[in-house]
């Protein structure tokens, strides 16, 4: 992403209001208020995009199998809802994408109906959790800068096709810190790698060493789930297809480079927003444009597939499938023990 030049004025505001903002807390102007159990925090220090919500889900899925009661607290992006809401009360789903938003409501459904809670001041959300729902530890999603929260661990994800030394602050660039608040980090991921070797490339570079603690993870597409039926069929039926792709997410080109790497000829790829609410015209415009081609499928993300739900039964009549995404990380054995010494397991 190159930088918008004419926009740097205002990205030396705002980085003077991030910096000013980070030194109260530093030096305790502002307070971070701690919940009393250990609360790992997952974030970035770029706008989106980098995969923090498969991450999230295996953190919880690392806590879960240690025998904790884990709970995600979101702020909520794209709801229309204020105020907390239970999104998974540990058994089973109580909101819908309009209420919850996208990423709450797929991560109730990724980590096995875990608890998950949005609140916009996710110190009550967290207490929510632990008052009503017996959570005894939180896992924060998106919280790197929400410091009103105390945590005990703070992981950072960069995406090795955008690291974050090569922008500048927003509105300019993509950044929403300085690169320098990494020292707040206790570990740093490089998503979307391919490779250990490739994260490193990345990960080594001198911005980024004031961070001791690093992994690496790819995000692997696993199958396709059919989005009127929900049944699942595997990435086997994809290959020498074409498809015409709908996302709406922080960086579609990665939709495209993931059905690439599956096999796929994209035809063409229908961008939305991140977070975009699909409506009926939205819709109507997807199947034209679906039909007036000579793809054999429609693909969207699991992500989009949450907010298409209200419009499932429009898709019973082509082949439109969801592809499912899971991390994989390159250290498993490693990260799996810094997760649990993180809960103090």
């Amino acid at each position: 992403m190159r930088p918008h030049r004419a926009l740097l004025p205002l990205s030396w505001v705002y980085g003077l209001a991030v910096r000013t903002r980070n030194l109260f807390y530093d030096i305790g102007l502002l307070a971070s208020t701690d919940v009393g159990v250990p609360v790992i925090s997952v974030g970035n220090i770029t706008a989106g995009g980098t995969g923090k919500t498969p991450v999230v889900a295996e953190t919880v899925r690392i806590l879960r199998d240690a025998g904790m009661r884990p709970a995600v607290i979101s702020r909520g992006y794209g709801r229309t809802t204020r105020g907390t809401v239970v999104v998974c009360d540990g058994k089973k789903i109580l909101a819908d994408a309009a209420e919850a938003g996208d990423e709450p409501l797929l991560l109730a459904g990724l980590t096995g109906h875990a608890i998950v809670i949005c609140d916009e001041q996710r110190v009550r959300g967290a207490r929510t959790a632990i008052d009503r729902f017996r959570a005894d530890v939180i896992v924060l999603d998106d919280g790197f800068q929400h410091r009103a929260m105390y945590r005990t661990t703070d992981i950072v994800l960069v995406d090795v096709h955008q690291p974050p030394y090569t922008t500048p602050l927003l509105p300019a660039g993509y950044l929403r810190e300085p690169v320098s608040a990494l020292e707040r980090a206790s570990a740093m991921v490089a998503t979307k790698a391919p490779d250990a070797a490739a994260a490193d490339a990345v990960l080594q570079h001198p911005s980024l060493s004031i961070v001791s603690e690093r992994f690496s993870a790819g995000f692997v597409p696993t199958g396709l789930r059919n989005l009127s039926g929900g049944a699942r069929q595997s990435l086997e039926i994809l290959k020498g297809h074409s498809a015409v792709a709908v996302c709406g997410i922080a960086v579609p080109e990665s939709f495209r480079r993931t059905l690439t790497e599956c096999g796929v000829t994209v035809q063409e790829l229908i961008e939305f927003p991140d977070h975009h609410r699909f409506t009926g015209s939205d819709i109507d415009r997807i199947l034209a444009s679906y039909r007036s081609s000579s793809a054999d499928l429609l693909l969207t993300t699991e992500k989009d597939a949450v907010r298409l739900q209200p419009f499932l039964s429009r898709f019973s009549t082509v082949p439109a499938s969801a592809v499912m995404m899971e991390v994989r990380f390159h250290q498993q054995d490693a990260w799996s023990a810094f997760i649990r010494k993180s809960a103090g397991r």
